[in-house]
């Protein structure tokens, strides 16, 4: 275990010196980082992690507003192939603005992505995190668009459990973008998020699979919104199960709740 800021002072350093499945614990406090886990399977934790006590989120904070250079603003990127083994947990994620990403599908083609946490080829577990107050919205010079205010996956296949993803913003899904990407997406509360002025998707925005099945289950999808269509979830070209979710309340210009084509069963969608 290494202690942040007992044995280094920030969550990056901490980061820098870990190995393969060493567990960075970071003690109460307002972090302004825009950490990157490099490609290391080791688990980010708050003291939530061991006390269970949700006040140990509201209390460690990763703010990614004052990043060091403009076009990385993601408070968090897991982009070098991490695995399900590299975990974040226990944290407020906020103050993101995204990152300057080149589409992999789009060669040549720019977006700004995920505000909060930003993934690419990789699985990581992101659990029981307040992840508010984020947003992908810059499309200036030479950037198509920009989505994903709270987490953009492309071509992964993250564990999003337990969350709540709430108050984010995207120009195409304000709350999760999911790219050429599979996901289980379990047990989070998706609030308040909106944006989707380009392609729409004001919870959750899915384009196409990837390799993994998406799994949408015991998710409560409330009051979001969508410029455009999809004001909860914005199906494009993809097959998604969804399971015992609530989604309703959400607005948009059209399909208030549901755009496009998924699989579900149990789930109450007003």
């Amino acid at each position: 275990i290494i202690n942040v800021p007992q044995d280094y002072p920030s969550i990056q350093s901490a980061i820098n010196s870990a190995v393969e499945n060493d567990t960075v614990l970071v003690a109460p406090g307002e972090y302004f980082e825009n950490i990157n886990f490099n490609g290391k399977n080791i688990v980010l934790c708050s003291n939530y992690a061991f006390s269970g006590n949700p006040e140990d989120i509201s209390a460690t904070v990763i703010n990614g507003s004052t990043p060091i250079h403009a076009d990385t603003g993601s408070c968090v990127l897991i982009v070098s192939g991490e695995d399900s083994t590299a975990v974040i947990q226990g944290f407020t994620i906020t103050g993101g603005t995204g990152t300057k990403w080149e589409d992999e599908h789009g060669p040549g083609t720019w977006y700004t992505e995920g505000g909060g946490i930003l993934i690419q080829y990789s699985s990581p577990t992101i659990i029981n995190n307040m992840i508010t107050v984020n947003e992908a919205i810059n499309n200036g010079p030479g950037i198509a668009s920009a989505g994903g205010g709270a987490i953009r996956c492309g071509d992964g296949n993250p564990h999003i459990l337990n969350n709540v993803i709430s108050f984010n913003q995207g120009l195409y899904g304000g709350g999760i973008v999911l790219n050429y990407s599979g996901a289980v997406i379990r047990n989070n509360l998706i609030f308040g998020n909106s944006g989707g002025n380009d392609f729409g998707g004001g919870g959750l925005w899915l384009l196409f699979n990837g390799d993994f099945p998406i799994i949408i289950e015991n998710n409560t999808i409330v009051a979001n919104h969508s410029a455009l269509g999809g004001g909860g979830i914005r199906f494009y070209y993809t097959t998604a199960t969804a399971t015992n979710n609530i989604i309703w309340g959400n607005t948009a210009n059209f399909a208030d709740q549901i755009q496009g084509t998924g699989s579900l069963s149990f789930c109450c969608v007003e």
